[in-house]
C-alpha cells in the first residue's frame, strides 16, 4: 500500500511543490479525464487523434520556451510519452493517454467514490515527500 502512494504522489502529483499547490477541494475522476483529454489535443499537433514522439518533444520544446507550466492539471511532464506508450510504438491514442493518469487517480481514491478528497490528495503528498 505504501508503495502504490509513494508511486501515485511521485507521478499524479510531481508538479506540485506541495499540498499547497493542490487545489483544497475535492477532484473528480471526470476532472482527470477532462484534464488528460485537454492535454492531449494540445499536443497533437496535426489533430490526427494520435500523439507522435516529435509531436511531443516540440510540444515540451514549447512549453519550456513559455517559461513551464506548474500546475499539476495542465502540465505536461517530461515521461508523459513513455507512459503513454509503455509499448514503445511511438504513437499515443487519446485512450492511452488517459490510462495512466486514471491508474494512479484510482489508487489516490482510497474509497473507490470517484473523488479525491482533499484528505486523500494531502496524504498522497505526505508519502510523497516520505518517499524520498
Amino acid at each position: 500500500m505504501m508503495k502504490t502512494f509513494v508511486l501515485l504522489a511521485t507521478t499524479l502529483f510531481a508538479t506540485a511543490a506541495s499540498a499547497r499547490d493542490l487545489p483544497d477541494r475535492p477532484i473528480t475522476r471526470a476532472e482527470v479525464t477532462a484534464a488528460a483529454k485537454a492535454q492531449f489535443q494540445k499536443i497533437d499537433a496535426n489533430h490526427d487523434g494520435i500523439v507522435t514522439r516529435a509531436e511531443f518533444d516540440a510540444f515540451r520544446a514549447k512549453q519550456a520556451a513559455a517559461g513551464g507550466d506548474d500546475n499539476p492539471f495542465t502540465h505536461v511532464g517530461g515521461h508523459w510519452f513513455d507512459h503513454a506508450d509503455p509499448n514503445g510504438t511511438g504513437r499515443v491514442t487519446l485512450e492511452q493517454a488517459e490510462q495512466h493518469p486514471l491508474q494512479l487517480f484510482d489508487m489516490a481514491d482510497m474509497n473507490h467514490d470517484g473523488v479525491i478528497s482533499p484528505t486523500e490528495a494531502r496524504m498522497a503528498m505526505a508519502l510523497r515527500s516520505f518517499g524520498k
